[in-house]
């Protein structure tokens, strides 16, 4: 009988040391919020951005900063990395020497795609566009080098 009864009394003080431990957990800390990150990718210290053009024949004449520069296009693709200035214009012409499918993609230097347009295009066919190479740059920003890779 006295060990039933000390078995008994043993258990229920295991059920009371258990629930007082149940009780006295941590308190569940705050979910973490999702942070708005921003990158602006870098070379040498300046912020960059894309232009590429993809055809089997063409000319792009592009328009950064008031600087004027001319690539000619032949079998495949081009990527020109340009330097914009914060919230300036990228501007463009596309001349197709062909009947072809042109593809110009912008990407601005924080990385967000500012155009990407397939177009067809017929021979000695000439289009202008601009695109804008806008710089977000917040508090939390993480400036992301490239050169250093």
């Amino acid at each position: 009988m006295k060990q039933n009864a000390f078995s008994i009394l043993f258990c229920c003080l295991i059920v009371i040391l258990a629930s007082y431990y149940v009780r006295k957990k941590k308190p569940v800390s705050k979910k973490k919020t999702l942070v708005n990150q921003s990158y602006i990718y870098t070379h040498a210290g300046k912020a960059f951005g894309i232009l590429r053009v993809e055809c089997s024949d063409c000319q792009l004449s592009y328009t950064v900063n008031n600087k004027n520069f001319t690539v000619d296009i032949k079998d495949g693709n081009e990527d020109r990395f340009i330097y914009p200035e914060p919230s300036s214009y990228v501007k463009t012409i596309l001349k197709s020497k062909s009947n072809q499918m042109i593809r110009i993609l912008a990407i601005n230097p924080n990385g967000n795609v500012v155009s990407n347009v397939l177009d067809s295009f017929k021979t000695d066919e000439e289009r202008r566009s601009q695109y804008l190479m806008q710089c977000i740059k917040i508090k939390s920003t993480i400036m992301v080098n490239t050169a250093a890779r």
